[in-house]
């Protein structure tokens, strides 16, 4: 905490201490909430205590989050429904304020200085009198002097180690005012923008974006309220939007997504357009300026092998690892694949090598490598007397010791099991160093390929990697059929002592082995590096591209950077219909997956909550645990926090018509609870169509959670007796939103505050290059479905754009261009692209004055205010798309 910061906190607990309730006022992102807590916090010192010689000085915080559907009975207390062996029991309880003042009496009254505060958040989103209603003479309360009578009990006496804090946002669109007769309960502290509750230093980049932002509100607040202290204050945006590193992140998909809302509800000028632009492209400018060459994950491995060495080089010892470990330092070096491929497909993967021993009960496993517990464990013969399996040399991941297992028998020859899954692992299989070194080429020839072919689906132009991504599939395909045909030659026992039988067929395994480890070093594409030329059988010249080279700067890593380094583990992807927002999503899983396939994504869809060890069709074939794991839901405007969140499932008893109750996890609370039992795994909800519900309501008091990860808050249903629910750091979610849509005004702003917003804006390139490997006669469809995008493009100009509306918001996106013919061109045209334009007329989005004529683009926009019949006109209609796309 800063200076200003201690002394603010300081301040109010002290105040609080003294009036037994706080209220801290202000605009989105001043910190509100955080400073409740750190006051709360600070209330711990035995200078606050009623009783300063207790031992106990702690502070039990209890937090409300004051959302729409919240309710008196959810507070104070009332008739609750209870599940009891699935029947409905309704019976009165004391609820979160009446149990924490009597826990607070409690412990007052045995002289313990345990302190309760309970932290009211976000009081504008409810009416505070109804909820609250008598027991609003608890806050500021205290001693003898105040009692509560509720429901004809017992009046309740307020103790003075019980204290109320309440935040509350005036900024908030449509926030309940707080009555006089409440706000004199409290001390009142406004908390006002001030970058100085963040940085001490006056030229750091937080202030310099947090001035230029500031400066931009300024000079273009709409002049109902420049002249307005109060209105200033109310749309700064607070000093939390300008704490942290990599604030141009935050700049880009939080604060500028923001402004826009305010442009858009006349919040601040439109001209205030270009500014935005400006600032938008210097944080991209900075991005690029400030960004550094990520630190590898391994160290200390075999470095610069190469093929000769790797042929040749063995170790002295019986059992050498070598092969393995310059094989493995080698791809390392290449830095073709990533870090994470490497380990996610080489050294921490089953199918190249599995070890497993159980000792006193308790199983030890192991890939290629072991960490030192494992290393220490696992034995050879499965006997914990055996020497060490894992003895062959080191490498560091992460800064972590990891053991190569001492496999490479140079006088021992395996086979693979089965070819038909190209030499898959199986349970007890045996290994063999041929077999080991062939599943790393394996592994890294099928990642390759992988990676490639996903690139290509999105980038179906870029002519040298498909001819690299097809060089890469025949070499494979070539090793592999060799690999097969390898065999040590076959020993007859005639004639022989078991000594000479044994000594000849060793011969001819090493002969096979080396046989194995020169086809290997021949391999063109494992031992070239990124930049080297390769001449393909036809005579072509390919050079050596890495796939994630070019995804260094796709939108995919963008988002998934932007996540990671501002630890907002929430997004949305925005913008007008036909963006492909939805698909975006599911290609974003995709890339976190590393460049998975959509049957592979589609095995890593929850199908059932019920089974938390096989959740998806991945597990149910057996297969190691998911690297992520998601599930989609669509909201609607009729959704609400039962279906979301927690409700009761109503159901009859198998074989009679009793009815039963259960009160259950939904959608998020079943995949939060699920991500909590597997946090090696990456959990992804994604919320199709989120603006449509009312958040505040379908969040409840898990909005507080989308921010405080791990902290449990409480919800009006007990499941599994715990009314408690929390969202774990491995649970991500990615809504997508219509900017076209009139709802999106409900998205208020501490919601906005607790998600990055990522555009997605209408591409005529995407059109231009649909399916462009089909050849001439798409590329002459796409042509024409490009010249009617532009057609349609010119609708949203200016002239015929109402000044409430960006272009950006409301245009027709690209997808609904996307065909590969011109017959569905032309219904795409009529019965979907002139409805949504009829629609956006009728809503005023659009105005067009119409005129008498019938042809070309005129006659379009007699389309669009009906002025021409779309039934019976059906030759004019065919007649303006055929010069539309010309």
């Amino acid at each position: 905490m800063t200076v200003k910061t201690k002394e603010l906190v300081s301040e109010m607990t002290e105040a609080l201490y003294q009036k037994k309730a706080v209220l801290l006022t202000g605009g989105t992102g001043v910190g509100k909430t955080y400073l409740a807590k750190k006051i709360a916090e600070q209330l711990g010192k035995k200078e606050y205590s009623c009783f300063p010689s207790s031992e106990n000085q702690s502070v039990n915080i209890k937090i409300i989050s004051c959302h729409s559907s919240v309710t008196y009975e959810d507070i104070v207390g009332g008739i609750t429904a209870e599940i009891d062996s699935g029947q409905m029991i309704f019976e009165y309880k004391d609820k979160i304020l009446i149990e924490t003042i009597e826990k607070a009496l409690e412990d007052y009254r045995i002289h313990k200085g345990t302190k309760y505060v309970l932290i009211m958040d976000d009081l504008q989103r409810n009416d505070v009198s109804i909820l609250l209603g008598e027991a609003v003479g608890a806050i500021g309360a205290e001693g003898t002097k105040t009692r509560l009578y509720l429901n004809s009990r017992v009046g309740i006496e307020i103790p003075p180690n019980f204290y109320i804090i309440g935040t509350y946002n005036a900024a908030e669109i449509g926030a309940n005012s707080l009555p006089n007769e409440l706000i004199k309960n409290f001390y009142v502290r406004e908390i006002l923008s001030d970058i100085e509750y963040i940085t001490e230093l006056s030229d750091s980049e937080n202030v310099v974006y947090y001035e230029k932002v500031r400066s931009l509100i300024v000079n273009y607040l709409n002049i109902q309220y420049r002249f307005s202290p109060y209105d200033q204050n109310r749309y700064f945006l607070g000093h939390g939007y300008f704490s942290g590193e990599d604030l141009s992140l935050k700049i880009r998909y939080q604060i500028i997504p923001i402004l826009k809302q305010y442009i858009n509800e006349g919040i601040i000028d439109s001209t205030a357009e270009e500014p935005l632009h400006l600032l938008e492209a210097a944080c991209i400018k900075q991005k690029k300026i400030s960004k550094v060459k990520r630190k590898s994950s391994f160290s200390k491995y075999n470095k610069g092998v190469t093929a000769n060495q790797f042929m040749t080089e063995d170790a002295s010892r019986k059992c050498s690892p070598i092969p393995i470990e310059n094989l493995v330092g080698r791809i390392i070096d290449q830095k073709l694949l990533t870090d994470n491929q490497i380990k996610n497909a080489i050294l921490f993967n089953k199918k190249v090598c599995y070890r497993e021993m159980m000792i006193e009960g308790k199983s030890y496993q192991a890939m290629l490598i072991a960490n030192k517990e494992q290393h220490d464990k696992i034995r050879r013969g499965g006997k914990a007397e055996g020497r060490c399996l894992y003895n062959g040399g080191t490498i560091y991941i992460d800064n972590s010791e990891h053991y190569f297992t001492g496999g490479f028998h140079p006088k021992d020859y395996v086979k693979a099991a089965c070819w038909e899954n190209q030499g898959e692992y199986k349970l007890g299989e045996s290994f063999g160093g041929n077999l080991v070194i062939y599943r790393i080429v394996w592994q890294y020839y099928q990642t390759l390929i992988e990676e490639y072919t996903q690139y290509l689906r999105n980038n179906p132009l870029d002519t040298n990697k498909q001819k690299l991504l097809s060089y890469i599939q025949k070499e494979w395909k070539l090793f592999l059929y060799d690999y097969k045909r390898i065999k040590p030659k076959s020993v007859s026992k005639e004639g022989k002592t078991n000594s000479e039988w044994k000594n000849e067929e060793a011969k001819y395994n090493q002969e096979a082995n080396a046989i194995v480890r020169q086809r290997i070093a021949e391999l063109k594409i494992l031992w070239s590096n990124p930049g080297d030329i390769i001449v393909t059988e036809d005579g072509f010249e390919v050079i050596l591209e890495g796939v994630d080279n070019n995804m260094d700067d796709s939108i995919y890593k963008e988002y998934k950077d932007a996540m990671e380094t501002l630890g907002i583990k929430q997004m949305i992807l925005q913008g007008p219909p036909g963006t492909s927002k939805t698909y975006s999503a599911k290609e974003f899983l995709k890339y976190m997956a590393n460049g998975c396939s959509d049957e592979k994504l589609a095995d890593v869809q929850i199908s059932d909550y019920s089974d938390e060890n096989k959740y998806c069709a991945k597990l149910f074939k057996g297969e190691s645990m998911p690297e992520i794991a998601w599930d989609i839901v669509q909201f609607h405007p009729s959704y609400g926090y039962e279906d979301f969140i927690r409700g009761i499932k109503v159901s009859t008893k198998p074989g009679s018509d009793t009815i039963l109750y259960e009160t259950v996890n939904k959608v998020l609370g079943n995949i939060a609870e699920l991500a909590k039992k597997h946090n090696e795994t990456k959990f992804f909800l994604i919320i199709d169509e989120i603006n449509r519900a009312n958040l505040a309501t379908v969040f409840g008091e898990l909005i507080y959670g989308l921010e405080y990860r791990a902290e449990p808050v409480a919800t009006p249903y007990s499941v599994n007796n715990d009314n408690r629910i929390s969202l774990p750091n491995n649970l991500y979610i990615i809504g997508t939103m219509n900017t076209a849509d009139k709802s999106i005004g409900g998205i208020d702003y501490a919601i906005r505050r607790r998600f990055l917003f990522f555009e997605l804006l209408p591409d005529a390139k995407v059109i231009g290059e649909y399916k462009s490997e089909r050849g001439a006669d798409q590329l002459e469809i796409n042509a024409q479905a490009c010249k009617l995008f532009e057609n349609v493009e010119r609708v949203f100009e200016e002239k015929y754009l109402s000044p409430e509306y960006r272009k950006e918001d409301v245009q027709i996106g690209h997808t609904y261009f996307l065909v590969d013919s011109k017959d569905k061109l032309m219904k795409r045209f009529e019965y979907q692209i002139i409805p949504i334009l009829k629609e956006y007329y009728r809503d005023g989005i659009i105005s067009i004055e119409t005129s008498n004529e019938m042809d070309g683009f005129d006659g379009f926009l007699n389309c669009i205010t009906g002025k021409i019949n779309m039934t019976s006109q059906r030759e004019d209609i065919e007649r303006i798309f055929s010069e539309l796309i010309m």
